[in-house]
């Protein structure tokens, strides 16, 4: 006799006990905010933001962006938005970062002389 019940979320693990499945990370995405600012939102809530400084990405963990603590320093969109959503235990939905970089590239694309 089984004491699972048919509609179990659980799973055999092969070894001869149960585990429960992991749940399912949530999905940050970026947006764009300012010129050189960037958000990360997980449900329509910030978490995080990125300060583009130079050729450098500031990555910063906190709902107000006035009070948000740096975590990182990188040289691109994507890591600093990693570094954010690892903390909160999220994932980059990868057209995320993608379609913010083509926003950004269509910003500061070189006028024609």
């Amino acid at each position: 006799m089984s004491i699972m019940s048919e509609t179990s979320t659980d799973r055999f693990d092969g070894i001869g006990s149960y585990a429960a499945s992991p749940p399912r990370m949530p999905d940050a995405h970026v947006e764009r905010v300012a010129d050189d600012v960037f958000a990360v939102t997980i449900a329509d809530d910030a978490i995080g933001f990125i300060e583009v400084a130079g050729r450098i990405y500031v990555a910063s963990v906190g709902p107000r962006r006035d009070r948000a603590l740096e975590c990182a320093q990188t040289h691109s969109l994507d890591s600093a938005a990693r570094a954010i959503a690892a903390i909160h235990g999220a994932t980059v939905a990868d057209a995320a970062t993608s379609q913010a970089r083509r926003v950004s590239r269509a910003l500061y694309r070189p006028l024609p002389c």
